[in-house]
């Protein structure tokens, strides 16, 4: 492993890695790299693998086996506590010429294991008819949360007014707009529940706010976008 071991919010990647023939590949090299640093695993009997700890990200997840194409998932995101759930992978028998082939990540907009929160990516708020207002942007993307008619106060299943909170890369902010511009969000993550303890002064609901990193930028400019 070539994470640096220090205390800090981890996560997970699992998934499955099949043949054509929809059989399980045993020991199979799955890698998730991101810049420099790498972490690897391989597949079980049943094709399983887990990788973790992986410390908070985005990930490229490459999945390698001899005498079959490689497999590259990009963007894959990890989030602190929370389980990432690759779709069943398939990889094709090699026919004398190497092929990888890459897919890019779609992160689901509800994750089985923490229903309570909504997250859009800046993928997703790229395509959204409300995108240039993050007020409406985020009343459009979670079912119970509504916008005052005549103000940018948000409100959360019907709970009172102020009873919300916004916060932007962790830090808590004040007023009823983020004032983060569009292109500057990497994601959004709505909490309509089931708060995590580091928001525990809260009781209506959260949107915590992440900006673009360098990372993310570094990586949108080798994108061409």
């Amino acid at each position: 492993m070539a994470f640096p071991s220090i205390a800090q919010d981890t996560g997970e990647i699992h998934g499955k890695v099949l043949d054509a023939a929809g059989e399980a590949l045993p020991y199979c090299v799955v890698r998730a790299v991101q810049g420099e640093r790498s972490l690897g695993a391989e597949t079980d009997l049943d094709g399983r693998f887990v990788l973790k700890p992986l410390p908070v990200g985005t990930y490229e997840i490459s999945m390698i086996y001899s005498g079959y194409n490689t497999r590259v998932i990009e963007g894959v995101r990890v989030d602190p506590g929370l389980i990432t759930r690759l779709a069943d992978a398939t990889l094709e028998t090699m026919l004398g010429t190497v092929v990888v082939e890459r897919e890019r990540w779609e992160e689901p907009l509800i994750r089985p294991d923490d229903p309570s929160r909504m997250v859009m990516t800046n993928t997703q708020i790229k395509t959204n008819a409300v995108r240039k207002d993050p007020v409406k942007l985020i009343a459009s993307m979670t079912p119970g949360v509504t916008k005052a008619q005549h103000s940018d106060e948000l409100y959360f299943r019907g709970s009172r007014a102020g009873a919300m909170a916004y916060y932007v890369d962790g830090v808590k902010v004040t007023g009823s707009n983020p004032g983060v511009p569009p292109d500057a969000i990497s994601r959004v993550s709505v909490y309509t529940g089931g708060l995590p303890a580091k928001y525990g002064d809260v009781t209506g609901g959260v949107v915590a706010i992440e900006t673009k990193s360098y990372f993310d930028l570094y990586q949108q400019r080798n994108a061409g976008r």
